[in-house]
């Protein structure tokens, strides 16, 4: 339901209202964008005029050379290649898993099933920080440090992910899924079937988490891929600055190449990401 509804912009103190949201949103918009903005145009400068005491928003002189000593002086598509296919591994193994445990949880009703569903809980409230060290050892005894494997595996089950499956789960009519086993279907089939043309929004939603979580991820990466084939896109950025010997021009091109494929899949998936955060259920 709209804040301000079309019978109350026929009178003029609610067309002000009205006129002074939208202002409002349209600078709020601008303050955001301006940054992504800034350092779009960055890239098409030179050197001297990015560092320049005397900012320019827009270039004096058009030029992509930035773009072509990036890519040539550093394997960006390689980094970008590496990142991808960890997202990739990682949202099919993870959200898979997280969707089917938590069917079985909210239809399929196993024994402690409550209690297995504490234990997840109880993980969020350690801190991805802490169990670096932990998982590092761990990995290490399986000797899987430099093998993407490990960060894929580290990743296979997420608490907050199945979480919100579940809740969503748990809202889906028992009588839709009873009437097909009735018939004959498997519990499987009424996975695939049933609970998963009504469960779009929310796999939009824990995908897009899911993607935005080991894409902007730094420090587990950094750790168990040491070897510089491996590396994603966030790790060559941080050791391209750690040294201080980038051309600016270049960091940002690399900025850009890293912040275009977020703001696509935003762009692509936007539908589905709203109706998955608004809709807590299906009513019978």
């Amino acid at each position: 339901m709209a804040i301000i509804q079309k019978v109350e912009l026929k009178s003029k103190k609610w067309k002000t209202i009205y006129l002074l949201i939208i202002v409002l949103l349209i600078i709020g918009a601008f303050i955001q964008f301006f940054p992504m903005l800034w350092m779009l145009l960055g890239t098409f400068k030179t050197d001297k005029e990015l560092v320049s005491a005397i900012p320019t928003i827009f270039p004096k002189s058009w030029s992509v050379k930035a773009y072509t000593t990036a890519f040539s002086k550093y394997p960006v598509w390689n980094n970008v290649g590496n990142t991808f296919m960890l997202c990739l591994s990682i949202i099919v193994l993870q959200v898979g898993n997280s969707a089917l445990s938590a069917y079985a949880l909210s239809k399929m009703r196993p024994k402690f099933g409550k209690q297995i569903m504490l234990i997840f809980l109880a993980t969020m409230m350690f801190s991805g920080t802490a169990l670096l060290f932990p998982l590092y050892i761990m990995m290490s005894q399986l000797n899987l440090i430099g093998s993407k494997m490990a960060l894929i595996l580290s990743s296979s089950a997420w608490a907050y992910t199945l979480f919100l499956f579940k809740n969503f789960f748990d809202n889906i009519p028992t009588d839709l899924m009873e009437a097909a086993k009735i018939d004959g279907a498997s519990s499987l089939r009424v996975f695939s079937q049933i609970v998963l043309p009504l469960s779009k929004p929310i796999f939009a939603v824990n995908i897009l988490t899911t993607f935005m979580a080991v894409y902007n991820d730094f420090l587990y990466p950094l750790m168990l891929l040491p070897d510089e084939k491996d590396w994603t896109i966030m790790i060559r950025i941080y050791n391209l600055d750690k040294k201080g010997l980038v051309p600016p021009t270049n960091m940002y091109v690399l900025l850009v190449v890293a912040v275009i494929p977020v703001l696509l899949i935003y762009l692509f998936a936007q539908k589905n990401i709203v109706e998955g955060i608004s809709t807590t259920g299906i009513k019978g």
